[in-house]
């Protein structure tokens, strides 16, 4: 029986994440549902698209993803699944699925068949309505070929990447965790395949720094490090701190690193 996630922007004070759960398993009773997270910024689709990459490799094949941030529910933006190798992604189609296709070989399908829908579909709330029964139904067995016609036009977003220049390899902030921690788009790989064993220093706001620490205890408290994030991401932090708070720092915040 496959896993299906949940991924959303819904927060837990309402009761939608609910709502969908008991919609997934009266289709499916034996269903088993895991949480990502249901802490998106509201609306904020490239946030969603990012957590979504750091997350659903660790799942087993077959695992179906259901990601809900949806600025645009009700509206003609269409649903789709897209289908890798190994998992299946339920969504709308507004790019929330752009790391998804980056990575990975897809198929896509628009969701146009409502018999695999609930028979009244509200204009708020898809979630419920059709996204999830889709992942009950698929989670029993139904093929993508049946819930839908398959698409190349669906919509991809522009995803900020690091630049490379002569000296220096620019990035940005995409991401904000809840320790106030710092990720930018800077992953080791574009790292090491630019800048390697050379030296460099790492500039952000009024902060120079000149070595990537291995965890964060390996500066004294208080102090702001650079290390590795547990998806290999280049990361400002502050031991025993907050460095979004620290350094008032937002996410589109320029990280420049020099060698």
């Amino acid at each position: 029986m496959s896993v299906i996630t949940l991924l959303t922007d819904f927060g837990l004070k309402d009761v939608y994440i609910g709502v969908m759960k008991g919609v997934i398993l009266n289709i499916n009773p034996e269903a088993k549902i895991v949480d990502i997270t249901h802490e998106v910024r509201p609306q904020d689709i490239k946030e969603a698209a990012f957590l979504l990459k750091t997350a659903y490799q660790f799942f087993p094949k077959s695992t179906i993803h259901v990601i809900v941030v949806d600025p645009g529910v009700g509206s003609a933006r269409r649903p789709i699944l897209a289908v890798t190798e190994d998992y299946l992604f339920v969504a709308p189609d507004n790019g929330v699925l752009e790391l998804v296709y980056q990575n990975e070989k897809t198929k896509v399908y628009h969701l146009n068949n409502p018999h695999y829908f609930l028979p009244k579909i509200s204009t708020t709330f898809h979630g419920r309505d059709i996204f999830a029964p889709i992942a009950a139904y698929l989670s029993l067995g139904v093929k993508p070929e049946t819930l839908g016609k398959e698409i190349n036009d669906y919509i991809r977003i522009d995803w900020p990447k690091p630049i490379k220049e002569v000296d220096c390899l620019k990035g940005e902030i995409i991401y904000i965790d809840r320790f106030g921690n710092l990720i930018s788009n800077i992953s080791r790989k574009i790292f090491d395949k630019y800048i390697g064993n050379k030296s460099f220093s790492i500039h952000f706001k009024n902060i120079t720094l000149k070595q990537i620490a291995s965890h964060y205890l390996a500066v004294s408290p208080g102090e702001i490090l650079a290390l590795w994030d547990s998806s290999d991401y280049l990361e400002i932090a502050q031991s025993l701190g907050n460095a979004k708070e620290s350094l008032k720092a937002n996410i589109g915040e320029k990280i420049e690193i020099y060698f």
